[in-house]
């Protein structure tokens, strides 16, 4: 139960930081190839990784965040994606055609929340920033939406994060 209001917990702020006016005073942002680390000062001084997935139209479509609700607390893997998504049907991170699921937290007018708790496995295929990498669920209608997961940089992304801790 612990666990699972950790998590719950990790999903609202994280959703919470990716909701924050772009002009916040104490925020830094650095750019890894694909992704971001953005930090929001403390205390705690809190910060995440973060690649914005797009659409074949270059629309953005979804999120992926990479951090931790706590220096204490486990890493969580977090895509944030669109309303009206299909819950039953989960969410599928693809790494080298392998399926991560990520459990669906919950939804809030700002989107849909899933997470799943990074171990060492997971982050070193993360970390190798396997080619082909997608994210896919279903939206209300049943239709599979598959995007494609940006990896570059990832790697230098974390190694950063790690520095920040």
């Amino acid at each position: 139960m612990r666990l699972m209001r950790e998590r719950l917990m990790m999903a609202c702020l994280l959703a919470a930081l990716t909701a924050l006016p772009a002009m916040a005073q104490d925020r830094t942002v650095a750019t890894f190839g694909d992704w971001s680390l953005r930090c929001e000062a403390g205390p705690p001084r809190n910060c995440e990784t973060a690649t914005t997935l797009s659409n074949q139209e270059s629309r953005p479509m979804a999120q992926i965040v990479v951090g931790r609700l706590n220096p204490q607390a486990p890493v969580l893997v977090m895509a944030h994606l669109p309303l009206n998504v299909q819950l039953p049907a989960g969410v599928r991170l693809m790494l080298d055609n392998a399926p991560i699921v990520l459990q669906y937290q919950r939804c809030v007018p700002q989107g849909c929340f899933a997470t799943i708790e990074v171990d060492d496995a997971l982050m070193r295929r993360l970390r190798a920033e396997p080619a082909g990498a997608r994210l896919m669920f279903q939206d209300a209608t049943r239709r599979e939406i598959t995007l494609a997961v940006p990896m570059r940089g990832f790697a230098q992304a974390q190694a950063a994060l790690a520095a920040q801790r």
